[in-house]
């Protein structure tokens, strides 16, 4: 069964030769052999198979496919209908694969994105949410996911193939220009230090949810540093139900239910326990109403009844908080509701309900809020976003949105977050549903008390800007024994960086800062550098160095150029006497991008004077953000062509894999070159964990030096490395087979180069104002 909300992709997947009965659904009308699910209802996933197989051979449903396209679709509008409806029914698909389990099934979802800065649209976390959510149900099942760029749809299902035979972490592979990428997890530093003043007196904090539950006990530890002014957004009408519920006050479920049932003729068992559970929904916000306004004052906590799922009253919150405060500093959405079943248990309208509260309230919350927009926004997300867990398929995919749309609005410059939380102990749905009892049971999870939680949770809003994470999620020992057989690879084992480990020093007060011993000896291939008959550590290479402890220093940045390159001295690759060291500094954070300071240091020990001496070798800035669009190459006449042959000077001797330039030829335009990288005899899985093509920076560097032959033409200083948007390094190119040419020209004292594909449709690598010694 091939589902998908797009006419265009039905009418392709319609006319492929597939093997066996194979229905094909759209939720928007399609062309003729397109069945039409306008919308999903209980066992329409049964009933339609079996009316489709009724006259062939009656064979069971056992291979789902579900189909979209988001390269078109907005941001931040919520998603479209038809998109709602297509994840219905491949949930719907998944339980009917879970009851009937027939032998090599699989369910697998396609999802055609732009990956904006390698990023995919947050939409696409309705379906690959509930992939990683189904795995978990499904373990005889082969589960799988692909978000890619492509604008083929048979390119995609190829990638869709590849993507069943990949084993290890996440079920859900990211293609971009064929290469494919993964997420993993990794470690950030936290302190219960707090850094800076996020909320003060003066603040004004918006919390949807924020009644009872972790919400309210987070607001409480929040309130206990500053006195800000708070409105808290609950479904429950508690001015209504005061009275109520101080009557109820602690009745226990089955007292009052009897009560009612003997008071009142005619009410049901079912509504004497909602009732009951609305009053003590009102009880317990009371409870947080009296506690923050001891905090706070009485005047500065309001509560307003506001069901998250209808715009009407959350615009009219909206429009009451602004009138009345004029802005707001954090807004918290945190309204959810839970509702753990396993898969075959779950119902069609709880699994709307859950992912309502969660991706509805966002977008009506976003859409009330916009002008002016929160300053800081904070969603309370969950690990079954992140994980998946068994019995969440409505939960997970609902906060795994609200993750993807964090990195989104993170990448757009905006300080939002979204923290997954494990459970919590003592708070929230766990303990009100049972679910904390058979959590300590099983030792699945951790479970966070309230103290842990108010300082995690007070720690995130103060971070540092370098510090701060768009999915902070908290992995305990439960956590990673759990995690940890069912994604091999999702936490690594090994160092997910190629040069560094544990920071020697590491401050994270602002500004932060780490510093690392750089040991290149194991590195033996650096021996292959040679300038004047010395082993050099490449300058390419102490770009990359930089990059990846920008990404050290602040976990899940991005680099999008590195700028004010110095190379003050060189870097022995087989250094004596002499002890390297990489200092990092974050130094500035505006408008979504960050800056970190980069520093190579030596301490040399000669025999006179006994003090250590100490030499600056390299400083370099790495931003850290939004990517600028690169310029678009200008034709360049291929390598092959006629010009003048050149040849390397003697100064330098290069081993594999420096030796990569071939064929360089000069005319009026500066220098051409083809670029071949050879990894073979390599540790690739070194080279797989750079951030940056750095052997093709190298490659560009050689080839500027050849505009001034008989020189030894070291670079001396760079204005700025420009990364793509998607950082790509040399394995990934090598592995590709890609053909690269460097380019390089001079303009008056400097250089520029540029590295792009052989078709020069893609602009590999920018390097502005080179100088050369």
């Amino acid at each position: 069964m091939l589902l998908t909300d797009n006419p265009r992709i039905a009418a392709h997947l319609a006319a492929l030769p597939l093997p066996g009965p194979t229905l094909v659904a759209c939720t928007v009308a399609a062309s003729p052999g397109v069945i039409h699910l306008p919308r999903a209802e209980e066992a329409a996933i049964g009933a339609v198979w079996n009316s489709y197989d009724a006259n062939r051979e009656r064979r069971p449903l056992q291979h789902v496919r579900a189909f979209t396209d988001l390269r078109a679709a907005p941001w931040p509008q919520a998603p479209t209908s038809p998109l709602l409806t297509l994840q219905e029914l491949f949930f719907l698909a998944a339980q009917h694969l879970s009851l009937h389990r027939t032998a090599g099934s699989s369910l697998a979802a396609l999802i055609l994105d732009p990956l904006v800065h390698g990023l995919p649209h947050p939409h696409a976390a309705l379906l690959t949410g509930l992939v990683k959510n189904a795995t978990w149900e499904l373990p005889q099942m082969r589960t799988h996911a692909v978000v890619t760029d492509t604008s083929r749809l048979q390119t995609a299902l190829d990638e869709l193939q590849h993507e069943s035979r990949v084993a290890g972490g996440l079920p859900v592979g990211y293609y971009r220009v064929g290469a494919r990428s993964a997420e993993h997890l990794i470690p950030a530093p936290l302190t219960g230090q707090q850094h800076r003043n996020t909320v003060t007196d003066d603040s004004v904090i918006v919390a949807a949810g924020g009644a009872r539950g972790i919400t309210a006990t987070a607001l409480r530890g929040l309130t206990a540093l500053s006195r800000p002014e708070i409105w808290l957004l609950g479904s429950t009408p508690v001015a209504d139900l005061a009275h109520q519920a101080e009557a109820v006050g602690t009745t226990g479920r089955i007292t009052y239910v009897r009560q009612c049932l003997a008071a009142t003729p005619g009410v049901s068992v079912v509504e004497a326990g909602a009732q009951w559970d609305r009053l003590q929904h009102a009880r317990q916000a009371l409870h947080t109403l009296s506690m923050l306004r001891r905090q706070c004052g009485g005047t500065r906590v309001h509560y307003l009844t506001c069901d998250v799922t209808e715009p009407t009253t959350v615009k009219a919150a909206a429009e009451q908080i602004y009138r009345t405060s004029g802005r707001v500093d954090l807004l918290i959405h945190a309204a959810g509701i839970g509702r753990a079943r396993t898969l075959r248990a779950k119902t069609l309208a709880a699994f709307r309900k859950v992912r309502s509260v969660k991706v509805d309230g966002y977008h009506h919350l976003k859409a009330a809020f916009a002008d002016p927009a929160p300053a800081a926004w904070c969603t309370f997300s969950s690990i079954a976003g992140v994980l998946g867990l068994p019995g969440e398929c409505d939960y997970g995919p609902a906060n795994d949105t609200l993750n993807a749309a964090a990195r989104y609005e993170t990448m757009r410059g905006r300080d939002e977050r979204a923290i997954a939380w494990t459970m919590w102990g003592e708070s929230g749905l766990g303990p009100s549903s049972g679910f904390t009892d058979l959590t300590r049971r099983t030792g699945r999870l951790s479970l966070i008390g309230d103290a842990e939680g108010q300082r995690l949770f007070t720690t995130e809003l103060t971070a540092p800007p370098g510090l701060a994470h768009a999915v902070p999620i908290y992995l305990g020992a439960p956590e990673q024994h759990t995690v940890a057989p069912h994604y091999p690879g999702l936490v690594p084992a090994a160092p997910a960086f190629a040069f560094f480990n544990t920071p020697a020093r590491l401050t994270l007060c602002e500004p932060a800062s780490a510093a690392w011993c750089l040991d290149l000896r194991p590195y033996t291939y650096l021996l292959g550098h040679r300038r004047n008959g010395r082993a050099l550590l490449p300058g390419a290479l102490a770009i990359e160095l930089a990059v990846e402890a920008a990404h050290r220093l602040v976990p899940g940045g991005t680099a999008a150029e590195v700028t004010r390159i110095r190379f003050r001295a060189p870097i022995a690759a087989a250094p004596r006497d002499t002890r390297y060291e990489l200092h990092a500094t974050h130094t500035s954070h505006h408008e979504g991008r960050q800056s970190v300071h980069i520093e190579i240091r030596s301490t040399a020990r000669p025999a006179a004077p006994e003090r250590p001496r100490s030499a600056l070798h390299f400083a370099a800035d790495v931003i850290l953000g939004s990517h600028r669009a690169q310029p678009r190459p200008s034709p360049c006449p291929p390598a092959s062509s006629s010009g003048r042959q050149q040849r390397r000077g003697a100064e330098a001797r290069l081993a594999l894999p420096f030796d990569s330039i071939r064929r360089p030829r000069t005319d009026s335009h500066g220098v051409h070159a083809l670029c071949r990288l050879d990894l073979t005899g390599q540790d690739l899985r070194h080279f797989s964990r750079m951030a940056t093509c750095w052997l093709v920076i190298d490659a560009a560097l050689q080839t500027a030096a050849f505009i001034a032959p008989g020189r030894l033409a070291t670079p001396r200083s760079i204005g700025a490395v420009r990364l793509p948007g998607v950082l790509t390094n040399d394995h990934m190119l090598a592995a590709s087979g890609t053909e690269i040419i460097c380019t390089a020209s001079p303009d008056r004292r400097q250089t520029q180069a540029t590295v792009t594909t052989s078709d020069q449709n893609t602009t590999l690598v920018c390097i502005e104002d080179l100088e050369l010694a």
